[in-house]
């Protein structure tokens, strides 16, 4: 049903979470969180594909693409880094110390409490509460980036 990851070479298959799940330590590849809960205290590095109904909670790191499905949602407490898509209907939550960076097409909410630093698109929602910014990029040398 899901395409396999290639890592170090190998064909590797996708993560599926059916169920509330706590990630420790590192994982590789892609996730599919097709319902419960995914807690993820350690690290992703890979795609993370959130479905209707679920949701994710990033103490942690998640580094990789994110997909945000209509009906899911998602808190950062940690740090999400990559591109990031959140779907109409969808929540990010980024919780006083948490950190979202990278691109970002909001289409569905996004709150801030903590950070976003990022390029964005969509007609989504952004909303700034508390100690919440949005972080604004650094030009030297005629290149732009995000300083961390």
């Amino acid at each position: 049903m899901y395409e396999m990851d290639y890592i170090d070479g190998k064909r590797v298959p996708p993560m599926i979470i059916n169920e509330d799940y706590v990630l420790v330590g590192e994982h590789c590849g892609t996730i599919h969180v097709e319902a419960g809960t995914l807690v993820i205290q350690g690290k992703n590095s890979g795609t993370l594909d959130v479905q209707m109904g679920a949701k994710v909670e990033v103490l942690g790191e998640q580094s990789g693409s994110t997909h945000i499905a209509t009906g899911a949602e998602a808190i950062v407490r940690g740090i999400m880094s990559g591109s990031t898509t959140i779907s109409d209907g969808s929540t990010i939550i980024v919780e006083e110390k948490g950190r979202l960076s990278g691109s970002l097409r909001n289409e569905g909410i996004l709150i801030i409490k903590g950070v976003f630093g990022g390029a964005r698109s969509g007609d989504g929602e952004i909303i700034i509460e508390g100690n919440g910014y949005i972080k604004e990029p650094v030009t030297r040398n005629g290149m732009t980036y995000y300083q961390w």
